[in-house]
């Protein structure tokens, strides 16, 4: 069995798809009005709050599975981010106890500093409170030798109810509209999981973007114009950048993109 700490926007089809390629899975939610959605899918629902890991029992029942997802981002508006690897580590007590064996962290490439080049998993981390903040909760997970850990650190999210075309209609001046983008689909993302467990894949820590990088102006110009047929007028200019480079992940994992082309998928959009 499988748990995933966490059935939200990646948590929930990820579920949904390991239920369906016949794992038994157990999921986890912080609302109490979400638990029957998540029973639907036909996955054992459970209602675990980070802040409050004081039902011990249900807790550890939830951890009693050979492989554990966290997929809990410390989330950017909340009050007591700061908290956000000590609840992890608090968390890491009770898989010590329990039959986890093996743990996928979900992680975001804001981990890394803006270098102006290409970043792979071993490039120079931000020093943004934040981003120290996620590398710290990676670490609780990676230095616990009773467990073997994959983290996949994820770039921008798109996918249903995620559309970029969102952000930026109908904006003017909008800075830095020369620096490529990091973005990687929703298919992708339970894709790249699926296969690191399938694949036995431990001990790693890969990239999930894909391997196309639009300009922000190419990219969320269209994405606009497809989603409500507004303008969003961007600067020529470049400021600080990466490019998330996926490679390890394609020659490790042998993954072959869903999205590759992030243009293709907006135009793909559209047609849907």
């Amino acid at each position: 069995m499988i748990s995933i700490l966490g059935c939200g926007w990646l948590g929930m089809p990820l579920g949904k798809a390991l239920v369906g390629s016949g794992k038994l899975v157990k999921g986890s939610t912080t609302k109490p009005d979400k638990l029957e959605e998540i029973s639907r899918q036909s996955i054992v629902s459970f209602l675990i709050q980070l802040d409050d890991l004081s039902n011990e029992t249900e807790l550890m029942e939830f951890l009693d599975n050979e492989i554990l997802i966290i997929n809990v981002p410390p989330g950017r508006n909340h009050i007591n981010a700061d908290d956000y690897p000590h609840k992890l580590a608090r968390l890491n007590t009770y898989i010590n106890q329990s039959n986890i064996q093996k743990v996928i962290f979900v992680s975001s490439t804001s981990v890394y500093e803006e270098n102006n080049n290409v970043v792979f998993e071993d490039s120079s981390l931000s020093k943004n409170p934040s981003s120290q903040r996620l590398f710290l909760a990676e670490e609780i997970f990676r230095n616990n030798h009773k467990i073997k850990t994959t983290v996949v650190r994820m770039a921008g999210l798109i996918g249903p109810n995620r559309h970029p075309g969102r952000f930026f209609g109908g904006k003017t001046q909008i800075p830095d509209g020369l620096i490529p983008v990091n973005l990687i689909h929703l298919d992708d993302c339970i894709g790249i999981i699926e296969e690191v467990i399938k694949q036995d894949y431990w001990g790693q820590t890969i990239h999930a973007a894909a391997p196309s990088h639009p300009t922000k102006k190419e990219f969320y110009s269209l994405a606009s114009t497809i989603y409500n047929n507004t303008k969003a007028d961007f600067v020529e200019e470049k400021g600080k950048f990466k490019i998330i480079n996926p490679d390890k992940l394609v020659k490790d994992l042998k993954y072959q993109f869903k999205h590759p082309d992030l243009m293709a998928w907006l135009l793909q959009s559209h047609q849907n």
